[in-house]
């Protein structure tokens, strides 16, 4: 009986969970974009109707919620009957705001309000549920899902604005956060079976991740400010730049992994980034539109980096991603809405070329400043400045960056190793006896046994021998 539940969890644990599961995320992603530019198709006015940003307040406070309820939320991705209802509240939210459309005077505005509002409300626990599935994952299967989701999102919401059957694309896009909901449930009930599947279990007591917010949030506002003199019809085509992007990244990431270096996204966003700012500066036809097609690239480029980086901290470090993706997500609000109102308010400024050119010329300079201030190597092959209160383990403490700890840690981002998993790792690789992993990490000898047993699983091999002679050949 022993050798049959043996072999029964064996079975379970090596069998895959089909991509189109994980790829659900991208239609929560093509709702809102696709909404939104279903909007503009139909009325390019409609977003000067309302002044006051009702969905990305909402959206701030719930996110920032969240994080500080992160703790008592954790694990939400199996919390269904909670999921199921979010989604039912986006799906009425996207009949609210398309009702608008058909509506006149403050009849109108107060259903777009509403639809908003009920959007926001929707959008936080399936949003952070899938995040927290993802930050689950290793970094290679993070990046793959994630860069495909954006690549299929943009292909799937351009090609929405091309059906002329407005009925058809109201009712697709209700349906979007339904389907996506049940294939974020099939995923969760099956993803704890999946040997990549084994990050660190999440703690609490981290600090605030304040480098990773104020990044994406600068560079959110930098987005949304340039976005914002794109015409209803600029904005669908410059999707293309965000289809191209991830394209050419999935490719790579599938193809040539082992070579790929996460920190070339962030090195190849920020030349994009300022490129596509001053692009719009040019007085040539849809110039404006290219430089869109620039800084949409950018910002994908840097919204794959961040998601993946802030999910590898959590599976290798344990930190939870409610509380990262929390806050994360609630400045990226806060910097939409400070877009919007800049917008609002220097609208008749902006149309001034000198004043747009000197606005222009600072959003570049903001964005290197940014970049120089909150981002090094460093960081993202650690915890990215956010610390833990209780006390560090012995790896955290090495001060000794030999050759054999690097050797752990590329070993540890291409396999998918916990972070304890690639401290074990490179005491092995130093030829060291279980019983001195023990006393150094203060663990029991079954726990250590474990762990060892999960990297050979992970390496496919059987001995320690056949593990340093492996790990010498990657």
């Amino acid at each position: 009986m022993d050798t049959e539940q043996a072999h029964t969890l064996r079975a379970k644990q090596g069998q895959s969970i089909p991509s189109f599961c994980f790829l659900g995320f991208f239609l929560m992603v093509s709702f809102s974009t696709s909404l939104s530019l279903s909007n503009y198709a139909i009325d390019d006015s409609l977003a000067s109707q309302s002044q006051f940003p009702f969905g990305p307040l909402t959206k701030m406070i719930l996110f920032a919620a969240a994080a500080f309820l992160s703790t008592r939320l954790t694990p939400l991705h199996k919390k269904h009957r909670l999921l199921i209802a979010a989604a039912i509240v986006l799906s009425i939210g996207a009949v609210l705001t398309i009702a608008s459309r058909s509506s006149i005077g403050s009849t109108a505005l107060w259903l777009n309000a509403c639809g908003s509002i009920v959007i926001s409300i929707g959008t936080v626990p399936l949003y952070l549920a899938w995040m927290e599935l993802y930050a689950n994952m290793d970094m290679r299967h993070v990046l793959a899902y994630y860069t495909a989701t954006h690549a299929l999102s943009s292909f799937l919401s351009f090609a929405l604005t091309l059906v002329s059957s407005a009925a058809f694309v109201s009712a697709v896009i209700v349906a979007f956060p339904l389907v996506s909901t049940v294939l974020l449930i099939v995923s969760s009930r099956r993803i704890e079976h999946v040997s990549f599947a084994q990050g660190e279990a999440v703690s609490s007591g981290w600090s605030f991740p304040l480098k990773p917010v104020v990044l994406f949030a600068g560079f959110t506002f930098c987005n949304n400010f340039l976005r914002g003199f794109l015409s209803g019809a600029g904005r669908g085509y410059a999707l293309f730049g965000v289809l191209i992007v991830s394209a050419i990244v999935l490719v790579v990431i599938l193809l040539l992994f082992k070579q790929f270096s996460i920190r070339s996204l962030y090195l190849i966003s920020l030349p994009m980034a300022v490129a596509g700012a001053l692009c719009s500066l040019i007085d040539l036809p849809n110039a404006a539109l290219a430089g869109s097609l620039l800084t949409n690239g950018a910002y994908t480029l840097f919204s794959i980096f961040i998601t993946a980086v802030l999910c590898n901290i959590s599976f290798r470090y344990g930190v939870n991603p409610l509380w990262t993706f929390g806050f994360t997500q609630s400045a990226l609000a806060l910097a939409q809405i400070i877009a919007q109102s800049v917008h609002a308010s220097f609208d008749i400024h902006l149309q001034n070329a000198t004043f747009y050119t000197l606005c222009v010329c600072i959003i570049a300079t903001v964005i290197i400043i940014l970049f120089v201030v909150f981002m090094s190597d460093k960081d993202f092959t650690s915890t990215w400045g956010m610390t833990l209160s209780s006390k560090k383990t012995a790896f955290q403490d090495q001060e000794d960056r030999s050759s054999t700890i690097e050797r752990a840690a590329y070993i540890a981002r291409i396999k998918g190793l916990t972070r304890r998993e690639e401290e074990i790792l490179a005491m092995l690789l130093d030829d060291r006896t279980i019983a001195s992993i023990e006393g150094t990490l203060y663990i029991s000898n079954s726990t250590a046994k474990t762990h060892i047993q999960h990297i050979y699983k992970k390496l496919d091999v059987h001995s320690k021998q056949e593990l340093i002679e492996t790990c010498g050949t990657l």
